[in-house]
């Protein structure tokens, strides 16, 4: 299976067109020398395209093209003040169209800006036409979905690991496009809130699931309560203090948990699990009904407490005996 590069490097010298099917093998390339290639005319330029094989075959949706700087009008200008990010793209389109006296909406640009001391700054230039750049794409048109025309010099301004596609986008030959800085923060913004929805929906269904399954739990409880309070009642129990007892617990709170019961002669035994405040009022409650009674009662925390539930939960064992 063939490998998918990031992008493909197309080189203008003014003897050849250079192709790199790997950025990571133009990424080996010093092409700084090539920056003052003197300006080749049409039937020049129609020769070196002609000359350039490009195999059909080639994965190269986008590709990269660079061109020496001298092929460009290129400017430099000194400024003796700082010029805020918005207004950078504005501030470099005015001075390409001094420089190349070409009408904003047929121009493509690019610019690098560097901070001076004294709060001073330099501002660059690159420019060429539309049909300049239309005519140095031209070969690459066919087999290419994206392309990118870039001088030389901005390409070697970018660090060798950092030259993605999107970092080489912002520094390619392009028209001014004054909404441009609007949409990429709306883009932002857009992302920004898909990702917050996406955590909103992973935490609510986290939250969900752990609910429902709580709930289920606590059911499948219920359930084996109700179905051992039923065999209780099936069972023909001549014991009258046994008796007594499943009356106790038969009429427990919806809030308390079961878990074991034995009765035998005049001695009974339950383990159960409920809030702590039912458990003083279920306790207050069967003192008075049976006062004759003696109870032992031991309580810890429960170990499997809801983190929902506000209510301190209890385990609690009682003994009863009848005096």
């Amino acid at each position: 299976m063939k490998l998918m590069h990031a992008y493909s490097i197309a080189v203008y010298s003014a003897q050849e067109c250079t192709f790199y099917d790997s950025s990571k093998t133009a990424n080996l390339v010093d092409f700084s020398l090539l920056n003052n290639e003197p300006l080749p005319n049409s039937s020049q330029l129609e020769l070196i395209q002609r000359s350039l094989t490009l195999d059909r075959s080639i994965d190269a949706c986008r590709i990269i093209i660079l061109v020496p700087d001298a092929w460009l009008s290129v400017s430099q200008h000194r400024i003796d003040h700082l010029i805020p990010s918005l207004l950078l793209p504005l501030a470099a389109l005015s001075y390409a169209v001094e420089t190349t006296f070409s009408p904003p909406d047929s121009l493509l640009f690019s610019y690098q800006y560097e901070l001076l001391p004294e709060q001073q700054s330099q501002l660059t230039t690159f420019a060429c036409s539309s049909e300049w750049a239309q005519q140095l794409c031209l070969p690459f048109q066919s087999i290419a979905q994206s392309c990118l025309l870039m001088p030389i010099g901005q390409w070697e301004v970018i660090h060798s690991r950092n030259r993605s596609w999107s970092s080489c986008s912002q520094r390619a030959l392009s028209v001014y496009q004054p909404e441009k800085s609007k949409r990429l923060k709306a883009r932002r913004l857009c992302w920004s809130l898909v990702v917050f929805s996406l955590l909103v929906h992973s935490v609510a269904s986290v939250y969900f699931f752990f609910l429902h399954q709580e709930s289920a739990q606590a059911l499948i409880a219920r359930q084996k309560i109700q179905a051992t309070q039923s065999a209780w009642s099936l069972i023909d129990d001549s014991n009258e203090f046994s008796a007594s007892v499943l009356n106790l617990v038969q009429a427990l709170p919806m809030s308390a948990r079961l878990g074991y019961f034995e009765s035998e002669a005049q001695r009974a035994s339950l383990q159960m699990t409920l809030p702590a405040q039912d458990l003083e009022l279920l306790l207050e409650a069967w003192h008075q009904q049976n006062p004759d009674w003696r109870w032992e009662v031991e309580q810890q925390p429960h170990r499997f407490a809801s983190p929902t539930n506000q209510k301190e939960v209890v385990d609690v064992s009682i003994e009863v005996f009848k005096n």
